[in-house]
């Protein structure tokens, strides 16, 4: 088992408490990520998705509760949250409107540079980061503000990944973007997972993202923490998801419709190619 990164213990989150419009937004939330391991995070909007993430990485204070980041509680007196928010990377929902540097490279460049590396570490890192995400070497000049919508995805992720985050947390990062930019960025993330062998948090509205990518996943309802397992037992409690209001894997759904009928062997499946191998093994490779 691989040592535990960051741990929640008991997480809550109460806005404008003592008035009228109190909420709790997270509510005795526990778990453990671990080191270099892909969790996925599903919630209807307003489960306490984004707030739970701006925990884990000290933008918000838990009302109560703790986090801890490798054993130490980042909430203790003298604990620098600026080390930890290097090491827990946290990517906005549409980060791009967070740009402001004059030329792509200086944006990427300016996390590590306010980490006080030298000079000749900020330019690897901004190499680095530049192939993690797909950024062409031409584009270091140009003005962020004159590239498309998905190259400005790629140089906001950029200068997270620059600062080489054990822990990096993606808010939708594939919003709004075309299926060949979703799948291109994901890739990107992947890639950056296995050579630094950090620890990724996917936040996303798709499932089959979720279903593609991650190996647990955490479902959040009302704030509440309803279930975290591996991405293929969450999946096959595809009913009780769908009462929560949230959406399945097309091709788990229609193999759940599949069992419904009567077809009692067929598993749970979260791809078609995972798909086509399961009626392979049943038909014994008679498909038609």
């Amino acid at each position: 088992m691989s040592e535990v990164i960051l741990k929640a213990e008991g997480l809550v989150e109460v806005y404008g408490a003592g008035t009228p419009f109190e909420k709790t937004a997270v509510n005795n939330v526990s778990f453990e990520l671990y080191e270099n391991e892909f969790v996925g995070v599903i919630g209807h909007t307003g489960s306490g998705k984004s707030t739970l993430i701006q925990m884990l990485n000290g933008l918000i204070k838990p009302t109560e509760g703790t986090i801890y980041f490798r054993g130490e509680d980042v909430w203790a007196k003298k604990y620098d949250r600026r080390m930890l928010r290097s090491n827990v990377g946290l990517v906005f929902q549409y980060p791009e409107y967070q740009l402001f540097e004059e030329t792509v490279e200086k944006d990427i460049a300016f996390g590590p540079r306010n980490m006080g590396l030298n000079e000749e570490e900020v330019a690897l890192r901004v190499e680095q980061a530049m192939h993690f995400t797909g950024l062409s070497d031409k584009l270091r000049e140009s003005s962020p503000f004159e590239l498309s919508g998905g190259q400005k995805r790629r140089v906001a992720i950029a200068g997270i990944l620059a600062m080489r985050p054990r822990v990096l947390i993606l808010d939708e990062p594939t919003a709004g973007l075309d299926p060949k930019g979703c799948s291109e960025i994901l890739a990107n993330v992947r890639e950056y997972q296995r050579e630094e062998r950090a620890t990724v948090v996917l936040v996303s509205h798709s499932m089959e993202d979720v279903a593609a990518n991650a190996s647990r996943v955490l479902v959040l309802e009302k704030g509440n923490l309803k279930m975290l397992a591996s991405t293929q037992e969450v999946f096959a409690r595809g009913e009780e998801l769908m009462k929560m209001g949230l959406n399945i894997p097309q091709i788990t759904r229609i193999f759940l419709q599949l069992r419904a009928r009567g077809h009692e062997n067929l598993p749970s499946v979260l791809s078609p190619e995972e798909a086509i191998r399961c009626l392979d093994a049943v038909t014994g490779g008679g498909r038609k």
